[in-house]
């Protein structure tokens, strides 16, 4: 009850987190283009890096609006401005498809969900059975907003009510609970594989039930988009093996675009 009334509060806020945002990062005028960018939370390290690069090389500003990918495709419904939205799922991107507010997307990193735990792994945590132990502390971040966990409770099914039901910690973003590890709040917490070697100290562990499966992150072009063609230039650029995808596997991301529906 408590979780449901901090999750209708939350997303009561994002139609006034969109007028800030708008209020933030206004279009340049004066004939200089700069590029306006929705990315995913989990995303933020290599994309910010990608960013300040592309603007070096191209003279092309970006400026980046970060969250959990569900409430950013919300703010994408209101707001109807900007170029682009980098979602780290393929049901995001789906999502986004459906409800008409992107257009061309480009695949541009690889994910999966893992455990991350403090390395050394004190507790032994090496299964699904251990999350639910007594003397484990999991977080995890809200599936009504992050992708991480709607795409865990999709593979989970059943188990996940139980995995829920235990979590002691409920964040926004996979980057609030992978902070949560790092700092010894938490034993552990469900986040992407990608996200563990962005915080020091972590380690992942992989559970059979979700080390197979992949999501691609992608950059899509918004349907409000005034200018397209920069703004594919930018979601390329993000793919390139040498240019974007370099820096994402620096940051400990695979590339290359695994098969979905999309």
């Amino acid at each position: 009850m408590h979780r449901r009334f901090f999750t209708i509060l939350f997303l009561a806020f994002i139609a006034l987190g969109c007028a800030v945002w708008l209020f933030m990062y206004p279009k340049q005028g004066g004939g200089k283009t700069a590029l306006t960018v929705f990315c995913a939370a989990g995303l933020k390290n290599p994309v910010e890096a990608i960013a300040r690069q592309y603007q070096d090389e191209c003279g092309i500003e970006v400026f980046l609006q970060y969250g959990p990918t569900g409430t950013l495709l919300s703010q994408l419904q209101i707001a109807k401005q900007g170029d682009l939205f980098i979602a780290t799922d393929n049901g995001s991107l789906a999502d986004a498809r459906r409800l008409n507010v992107i257009t061309e997307a480009v695949p541009i990193a690889v994910q999966h969900p893992v455990v991350a735990v403090k390395k050394g792994n004190v507790k032994g945590i090496r299964s699904l059975a251990d999350l639910t132990r007594a003397d484990v502390k999991l977080a995890i971040a809200n599936p009504d907003s992050a992708s991480i966990s709607k795409v865990t409770r999709m593979l989970l099914a059943a188990q996940w009510e139980g995995i829920a039901a235990k979590a002691a910690v409920m964040k926004p973003t996979v980057t609030e609970i992978a902070a949560d590890v790092q700092l010894g709040a938490v034993d552990a917490a469900i986040l992407w594989d990608a996200t563990v070697p962005q915080f020091k100290g972590l380690e992942a562990v992989e559970l059979p039930e979700l080390t197979k499966h992949r999501e691609n992150a992608s950059a899509a072009v918004l349907a409000a988009c005034t200018q397209p063609q920069e703004a594919l230039k930018f979601a390329r650029y993000l793919a390139m093996p040498e240019r974007g995808g370099k820096i994402f596997q620096q940051h400990g991301f695979q590339t290359g675009a695994v098969l979905s529906k999309l």
